[in-house]
């Protein structure tokens, strides 16, 4: 069988197959980690199936279901609940992030009295126009530790939000599809604790922030789980994986302040990486052992 499609695994095809059944036309559908996959017996097949699925999205084609309720184009709402439902984590990060962007995008006004002052990873005060920030000790001596975490949740501009969100979707599901939302839960924790812990530790006291963070994070536990686990792949593409790391180079080569394009967190980046290779490492030690025989 040829490959006809391959669309996103959250669109219900239910009754796009039945009309393919009825219609003659053989086919079976597969789910590939976050994609689905119909497949046909011949190119003419294929041609046609991608002819009636444009029809569908774009409203031409109008399918019934058996209660008669006539269905065309595929709504936003109905793929949104779908990936709700699908990846809840992954949509609860997205969500969150989103409505706590107004928080960081400006820093002017009574910054120290704001949400802001309770999300960076030091308490600082800002007097005559400096600011003075805690030590990491004196913050964990008065138990304020929800900044070890509360970082990632930082973005600085639109970019920086769009960017952390695009990837966030692009991996976040895959683990929360493959390993489960508690897993995803565990990954998102441990790369946010060692992004924030070695960026601190490589500069000076100072506000940053963002999910990029955890983002590596999550590409160090596909990339260690994907190794340890071949029969199980989370369906990240290889060039996802060059574009990363070279990224992550690039950033430490000084390359990209040169260029005046803003200041990378290289601490938060590495110390994201290494912590979710960490958490892959357990959880592909653990499904193989799991999958022995006893």
């Amino acid at each position: 069988m040829i490959t006809a499609l391959e669309i996103p695994a959250d669109i219900n095809l239910r009754l796009f197959s039945a009309f393919l059944h009825q219609t003659r036309i053989a086919h079976r559908i597969t789910e590939e980690g976050v994609n689905q996959v119909v497949w046909v017996n011949n190119l003419e097949d294929g041609q046609r199936v991608r002819v009636f699925y444009s029809q569908l999205t774009n409203g031409e084609l109008v399918l019934e279901d058996e209660q008669g309720r006539r269905i065309g184009g595929l709504g936003f709402a109905s793929r949104l609940f779908a990936n709700v439902w699908r990846y809840p984590l992954t949509m609860a990060l997205l969500l969150l992030s989103i409505l706590l962007f107004p928080v960081t995008s400006g820093l002017g006004s009574d910054v120290a009295g704001s949400l802001f002052s309770w999300m960076t990873f030091l308490r600082f005060e800002i007097v005559a126009h400096s600011v003075y920030f805690d030590t990491l000790a004196e913050t964990l001596n008065s138990h304020q530790y929800w900044r070890l975490l509360t970082p990632m949740f930082i973005h600085f501009g639109w970019m920086h939000i769009v960017f952390n969100m695009l990837w966030l979707w692009e991996i976040g599901r895959r683990i929360e599809l493959a390993n489960g939302s508690s897993t995803l839960l565990l990954v998102t924790l441990v790369s946010s604790l060692t992004a924030n812990l070695l960026q601190y530790a490589m500069s000076e006291p100072g506000f940053f922030g963002g999910m990029s963070g955890v983002v590596f994070g999550y590409l160090g536990h596909c990339l260690v789980w994907d190794r340890l686990v071949p029969e199980k792949p989370m369906g990240v593409r290889s060039g996802i994986y060059i574009f990363m790391l070279s990224f992550l180079a690039l950033g430490f080569s000084g390359a990209i302040d040169l260029l005046g394009m803003g200041s990378l967190a290289n601490g938060a980046h590495l110390g994201g990486l290494l912590g979710g290779a960490l958490t892959g490492l357990v959880a592909g030690l653990l499904q193989k052992l799991s999958a022995k025989p006893q």
